[in-house]
């Protein structure tokens, strides 16, 4: 699977390490867009269970965020990080409760691209700035925030793929 290449681009294209770590946030972000729009034909249905075979399976005991909630936070958690404390800048407004799939990810995109123009002029000596977080106590490395940034991706793209496989609420 190729995912389409940005036009903009860090200093040096993706050859230094501010771009790998945006060639892999951009990455996740193609894979969550994937994983949002797949039709999830593998709903938790009726399924034997201890021999009987119409017990339906158990629900989760913790409550799953919706995907539109997992989506949601991928992107507050973006803006928060990489618009207003690193890069100073205005963060695009979210779309309306209730808004289609294809509109949070489109505000997704949005937000990703505001966040490369936030890391474009950053070079690789740049990762070791220190930078105050909201909600986190003292103060982290850019390098780090991008690594927490990809993880916090991947575990939303986790959430919406088991949204998607409990059906709708």
């Amino acid at each position: 699977m190729s995912s389409p290449l940005r036009t903009l681009l860090p200093p040096g294209g993706f050859s230094n390490l501010v771009g790998h770590h945006v060639a892999a946030l951009d990455l996740g972000l193609e894979s969550l867009k994937v994983v949002a729009r797949a039709p999830h034909p593998l709903q938790l249905a009726p399924r034997a269970v201890a021999g009987s075979l119409t017990a339906p399976l158990r629900s989760p005991a913790v409550a799953l965020p919706s995907a539109e909630e997992s989506l949601r936070a991928c992107g507050r958690r973006e803006a928060a990080w990489l618009h207003a404390a690193v890069g100073k800048v205005a963060t695009p407004a979210e779309p309306a409760a209730g808004a289609s799939v294809e509109a949070l990810l489109g505000w997704l995109d949005t937000l990703r691209t505001v966040s490369l123009m936030v890391l474009r002029p950053l070079a690789d000596r740049d990762l070791e700035r220190l930078v105050s977080l909201p909600d986190v106590p003292g103060k982290t490395t850019l390098r780090r925030l991008l690594s927490e940034l990809l993880e916090h991706q991947a575990e939303r793209r986790a959430e919406v793929r088991l949204a998607g496989a409990a059906g709708p609420r």
